[in-house]
C-alpha cells in the first residue's frame, strides 16, 4: 500500500480528532427516525448543539435570547406556526444522481414531495421517467422540485428544465468553493452516462467556472434564457459564503434572479480534494448575514428569497439561520444520514456499504433507507424550531428573520 494513512482528520477514529458526525450521533438520529422517538431526537439533538459549541463554530458560540431577556412573554405551542408549514421552508441539499444511488436520490425526493419541501437533483440531471405524471394525474413523486444547472451542464436539456418548479443555477459550492467537482470513472455506468449524455467508465468533471458567465451581465442573460424555457419556474442562484459576497448577492439580485443560495463550508462533499474538506470555504454565518443586510441596504431584499445550507443538523441551526436573515434551509447530510449514510467517507471509491453513494447493483440492494425516514427527520427538526419560537416568545418564523 503506496497511500498515505489519513488518520482521524478526515474520518472517526478512536482516540482521533472529534468530529461534529460522530458514530454515536449517527447511531441516534438513525434509531430517532425509525423508532419514531421524539425523545431520542432530543437526545441527538442535544448531543449535536454541544459539540458544535465545543467546535467553536460561529453558530455554536451564540446564544438564543429567549423571552424573558428581551422583554417579550413566552407563548403557547399551539400557538406558534406548524410543523407542516415549516417544513415547506425545507429541502434537500444538490447531492447528483451518479453521485448517490437511485435509490437514495428518489427517497429524497418521495419524501419532501409528501412535506411540500423541494429536493434538488443536484448537477447531473434526472432520469426522464421521473418527469411523468401518473397514471391517474399529478406530479410524479419522484420528481424533484430544484433542477440545478452546473458548469459541466451534465443532463441539462429543455425537457430536464420544464419539468422544474426552481432552475438553480450552481456558481459554486460551499465545501470546495472556485474548484468545480469529479464522478470517478467507476460511478459511470450506462445509466449515469445515458442521463449525462456521456461515455460509461470515462470520469466527469466541472470545470470550476461556467465558461458561459463571466461577469454579471453573462449570468442575466442565462437567468433570461432560463426563464424563457421555463417562465413558471423561478431561477435560484447558489453562491459560496465569502468575504463579499453580500455585492456579488446584489448584482444577482438586480439579474431578476428569484432566489438566492449561500452555501457554507461545513457542507459535504465527496468530489473534493481532501485539502479542500478542512481548508477552504467559510461559515455561512458570516456570508448569510452580509448577504442579507447588503440587500437590505440596497433595498433588493423584498426581491428574492434567501436560503442557507451547509452543515444544519438541528433546529437551533435553523433559528439562528433565520435570525441571520433566512427564508429557506437546505439539508444535505442530515437527510442522507436518515436514510441510512453512516458516514464511512467512501463516496468516491463506489464502494459504499450501505447502498447509499454507489453505483454498484449488489451494495445499491443494502439500502434500506424510507421516505418516512427522512419525514420524521424533518418534523422532529420544526418541532425543535417551534419549541423554539415559543421559549423566543414568537408565533412566525416570518418575525425573527433578519431580527438580530
Amino acid at each position: 500500500r503506496n497511500s498515505l494513512e489519513v488518520g482521524g482528520e478526515y474520518m472517526f477514529r478512536m482516540r482521533g480528532e472529534a468530529h461534529i458526525w460522530s458514530p454515536d450521533a449517527v447511531a441516534t438520529l438513525q434509531h430517532a427516525v425509525r423508532q419514531g422517538s421524539w425523545q431520542t431526537f432530543k437526545d441527538y439533538s442535544a448531543q449535536i448543539d454541544s459539540d458544535t459549541a465545543r467546535a467553536q463554530s460561529i453558530r455554536g458560540l451564540f446564544k438564543i435570547r429567549l423571552a424573558e431577556e428581551t422583554g417579550r412573554k413566552k407563548v403557547a405551542l399551539d400557538e406558534v406556526m406548524s410543523a407542516a408549514d415549516i417544513v415547506k421552508r425545507f429541502s434537500t441539499g444538490a447531492m447528483s444522481f451518479g453521485s448517490i444511488s437511485r435509490e437514495a436520490h428518489t427517497t429524497l425526493a418521495r419524501a419532501m414531495n409528501t412535506i411540500g419541501g423541494k429536493s434538488n437533483t443536484g448537477e447531473g440531471g434526472e432520469e426522464a421517467d421521473r418527469y411523468l405524471p401518473l397514471p391517474g394525474g399529478g406530479k410524479n413523486p419522484e420528481r424533484s422540485a430544484i433542477k440545478q444547472v452546473a458548469s459541466g451542464r451534465f443532463g441539462v436539456t429543455a425537457e430536464y428544465l420544464v419539468n422544474s418548479d426552481v432552475m438553480q443555477i450552481k456558481v459554486a459550492q460551499g465545501a470546495k468553493p472556485g474548484e468545480g467537482g469529479q464522478l470517478p470513472g467507476h460511478k459511470v455506468d450506462a445509466t449515469i452516462a445515458k442521463v449525462r449524455h456521456s461515455t460509461p467508465g470515462v470520469g466527469l468533471i466541472s470545470p470550476p467556472p461556467h465558461h458561459d458567465i463571466y461577469s454579471i451581465e453573462d449570468l442575466a442573460q442565462l437567468i433570461y434564457d432560463l426563464k424563457n424555457v421555463n417562465p413558471a419556474a423561478d431561477v435560484s442562484v447558489k453562491l459560496v459564503s465569502e468575504v463579499g459576497v453580500g455585492t456579488v448577492a446584489a448584482g444577482v439580485a438586480k439579474a431578476r434572479a428569484d432566489h438566492i443560495t449561500i452555501s457554507g463550508y461545513d457542507g459535504g462533499t465527496g468530489a473534493s480534494p481532501l485539502t479542500s474538506l478542512k481548508h477552504a470555504g467559510s461559515p455561512w454565518e458570516m456570508g448569510l448575514a452580509e448577504t442579507h443586510q447588503t440587500l437590505v441596504l440596497n433595498g433588493l431584499r423584498s426581491r428574492v428569497a434567501l436560503q442557507v445550507d451547509g452543515g444544519l443538523r438541528t433546529g437551533r441551526d435553523v433559528v439562528i439561520g433565520a435570525l441571520l436573515g433566512a427564508d429557506e434551509f437546505g439539508f444535505s447530510t442530515a437527510p442522507l444520514i436518515a436514510a441510512g449514510c453512516i458516514m464511512m467517507r467512501k463516496c468516491h471509491l463506489n464502494t459504499c456499504p450501505v447502498g447509499v453513494a454507489t453505483q454498484d447493483p449488489v451494495l445499491r440492494k443494502r439500502f434500506k433507507g424510507t421516505p418516512e425516514h427522512v419525514i420524521n427527520f424533518f418534523f422532529y427538526v420544526a418541532e425543535e424550531v417551534r419549541a423554539l419560537l415559543a421559549e423566543m416568545g414568537y408565533t412566525h418564523l416570518d418575525q425573527i428573520i433578519g431580527d438580530t
